[in-house]
Parts: C-alpha cells; sequence; structure tokens
C-alpha cells in the first residue's frame, strides 16, 4: 500500500470518525431544542437535497478545472467552517437548516471524489484488498465511535462537544490530504473539451441506464433508501413517544446497531467469494425487515435493541454490496460522475422517505411508519433481475 494510498484513508477515517459522532448527537441537540419531529425531518431532508442536485453537475466541472486533491481539501475546509457555524446558530433552527444544505453540498462533492482518487492511486491487483481495508476499519469506526459517544452521554457530556470533534475532525484530513503527491492529469481531449454541459452533467445517468448491472444495483438500493428515509427519523420519537425512555437509549441503540454492522462485514468478507451478491441483498433485506416490523409490533425495550441489532446487520450487508458493486463494475475516468448520478438517485428517494415522515403528527404513532417501511422492503424480493444480470452475478462469486 502505498504512502498515498496510506494519507487518504487516515484522511477517511479520522473525518468518518467526526461524522459518526456529528450523526449521533445532532438529532438529539435538534429535538432537545425543538421538540418537533417536522424540524429533525427538515434537517434531513436540508442535508439530502444537495446529493440530489448539486452532486451530479458540480463534481464533473470541478474534475476538470482542478485536481482531485485540492477538491478534498477545500471541502474539508468549508466543512470545518460549517459545523463551527452550527455550533454557534444552534438554538436559531432555521439558520441550522440553510447550514446543513451547504453541509450536504460539500459532502455531496467530497463523496463524488473520495472513492475516485483512491482508485486512480490503486493498481487493479490491489484495489480489492484496498476497498476491503477501508471498509473494514469504517465499520470499526463505525462501532467505536457510537459506543463512545453513547458512553459519554450516558456519564453527562453535552452532544454539542460532539460537533466540536467533528470539526476538528476536518480539519486534520484536510492536513493529511495535502501531504498527498498528487499524479493527476487533467488534460481533456478535444473530443471531450466539445462535450455540452448538458451531456457533461448526465453522462454518469447515461453510464447507469446502459449497465443492466448497475441499473438492478440503483433500484434495490432505492427502495432500502427510501425506507431510511422514512423510519430513521423517528427513531428518537420513538424512544422518547413509545418506549418513554431518554435520549441515552437512543444512544446505545445507536452503538448497538453499528457492532452488529461490524460484525455483518466480517460475515461478508468471509462468504463474499461463496455467495453471489445477490444472496447478500436478499439477506441484508431480511435483517432490515424484520427490524422494522418487530419495532412496529412489539414495543418492548428488548426487542428495540434487537431490533437494532437487526438494522445494523442489514444495512451494513446492504451498503457493503452497494459499495464493492459500484467501484468494481464502473470505468476509473468515469467513477465520479457515475458515483454523482448513484447518490443524486438514493438522495431522491430519501427525500421522498424524509418528506413521509413529516406526516408524522401527535395521535398518528410511530409505529405505523416503521410498519410500512418494513413492508415496503419486502418489495425487493419482487425485483426479478434479466437473465443477462444473473449471470453476472453468478461470474462474481
Amino acid at each position: 500500500m502505498n504512502k498515498n494510498i496510506r494519507l487518504l484513508l487516515f484522511a477517511k477515517w479520522i473525518s468518518n470518525f467526526g461524522t459518526q459522532l456529528h450523526s449521533l448527537a445532532f438529532p438529539i441537540i435538534v429535538y432537545n431544542q425543538t421538540h418537533s419531529s417536522t424540524i429533525l425531518s427538515l434537517a434531513f431532508i436540508a442535508e439530502t437535497l444537495p446529493w440530489l442536485f448539486i452532486g451530479p453537475i458540480i463534481p464533473h466541472i470541478l474534475s476538470k478545472k482542478m485536481p482531485d486533491k485540492s477538491i478534498l481539501v477545500l471541502c474539508d475546509l468549508m466543512r470545518f467552517l460549517i459545523v463551527i457555524g452550527i455550533l454557534n446558530f444552534i438554538k436559531i433552527p432555521y439558520i441550522v437548516l440553510c447550514l446543513i444544505f451547504f453541509l450536504g453540498c460539500f459532502n455531496s462533492i467530497y463523496g463524488s471524489f473520495r472513492t475516485s482518487i483512491i482508485k486512480s492511486n490503486t493498481d487493479d491487483l490491489t484495489l480489492t484488498k484496498t476497498i476491503g481495508i477501508s471498509l473494514g476499519v469504517d465499520d470499526l469506526i463505525n462501532m467505536l465511535a457510537p459506543a463512545f459517544g453513547a458512553l459519554l452521554i450516558s456519564i453527562g457530556i453535552l452532544p454539542t462537544i460532539f460537533l466540536m470533534a467533528d470539526s476538528v475532525s476536518y480539519l486534520l484530513s484536510a492536513f493529511l490530504i495535502l501531504k498527498i503527491q498528487s499524479n493527476e492529469d487533467k488534460h481533456l481531449s478535444e473530443s471531450e473539451s466539445n462535450l455540452n454541459f448538458y451531456h457533461q452533467a448526465t453522462e454518469g445517468f447515461h453510464t447507469i441506464w446502459n449497465n443492466i448491472e448497475l441499473k438492478w444495483l440503483v433500484i434495490l438500493e432505492g427502495i432500502r433508501s427510501l425506507v431510511e428515509g422514512i423510519s430513521i427519523p423517528l427513531l428518537i420519537l420513538y424512544v422518547t413517544q413509545i418506549l418513554l425512555k431518554s435520549e441515552t437509549t437512543f444512544a446505545w441503540s445507536r452503538a448497538i446497531s453499528s457492532i452488529f454492522s461490524i460484525l455483518a462485514s466480517l460475515m461478508y468478507i468471509k462468504f463474499e467469494a461463496k455467495l453471489a451478491k445477490g444472496k447478500f441483498v436478499n439477506i441484508g433485506t431480511a435483517f432490515l425487515t424484520i427490524s422494522l416490523l418487530s419495532m412496529a409490533f412489539f414495543n418492548e425495550i428488548y426487542v428495540f435493541y434487537l431490533a437494532s441489532a437487526f438494522l445494523g446487520i442489514g444495512m451494513g450487508i446492504r451498503q457493503l454490496v452497494s459499495e464493492n458493486l459500484l467501484i468494481k463494475l464502473t470505468d476509473n475516468c468515469k467513477l465520479p460522475q457515475v458515483t454523482s448520478a448513484f447518490n443524486a438517485f438514493i438522495s431522491s428517494l430519501y427525500l421522498l422517505g424524509y418528506g413521509i415522515s413529516i406526516f408524522q403528527r401527535e395521535g398518528i404513532s410511530v409505529v405505523y411508519f416503521f410498519a410500512i417501511s418494513g413492508f415496503l422492503l419486502l418489495s425487493g424480493y419482487f425485483y426479478k433481475a434479466p437473465s443477462t444480470l444473473k449471470h453476472a452475478l453468478l461470474l462474481q462469486r
């Protein structure tokens, strides 16, 4: 593993640790300040919107103008400033929503280039190993950060401290990326230079449309994203209104989900060569479905913790298969555009889910939304892939 890859991965892991703390603390902070599920859902919408409208266009333009390294550093520095702004205006919800929108803008740009720069600095022989190490440590961080955060919350540490840690992680990430030795060549051929703006902006969508495996991936991940969009903003309401527990219970449930997500990653690594990717998708879907339906029909604390474990397993499997397939099925030269288009479609389904969650009102129990989400996931089983796709999936066993 060369020095550039080590620096990139360490930068990714440091910022990911901060992001996990942010993801744990932010819903708690917003709910404590507003006691409004609508504001909480709007915050998720504000962060997700840029993935739909900014992600497919801006990365392609920037990729022709700036080195990937400079783009990543710029995104980290802007995210540092935005999180500092959120801390200063945390008691003014609508300013926070605006800042969250801009945070989503830079998250979407950063997400499009991070995978591309890793792939461009790795040869084909070591790419799978690098992805495995990257995702494995990601899962370890996803386990440790929420558990660490839950422990701190349980002893009285304010969630705003986690946002401070998130801002510092962006600075450290930018510092590491600055030390990367850039070997990028942004020279465009004449045919590339003559492409019109519309073609450039939609290139990723055309690539997905013309690749049957990527279309299959988008359809199934779209269903999962819709379900997560409905249920995730309502989890803290479920804890406080249905289970009548505190934010500490919510924090520990996130930690449990993360622990079992890493166990799912280990299971994926062990059996990846023995099972087709479609089988993994079905296993992940089953765990997600059981989790949501359990919360819908059994409102007990021990069932909630068990459902949190199943939620972590399901999300872990589905996300691993998704990222693995997206990278392997896409040429490096098109990866930023395809990643942006993929994220845009997934984000549109998240937005739809968040919009549905806004309709949760007093008198309409959260459990109904979990039940709807669980049954929606079952629709993934009824999607029949074309025979050419089935053959392609079998080749990846």
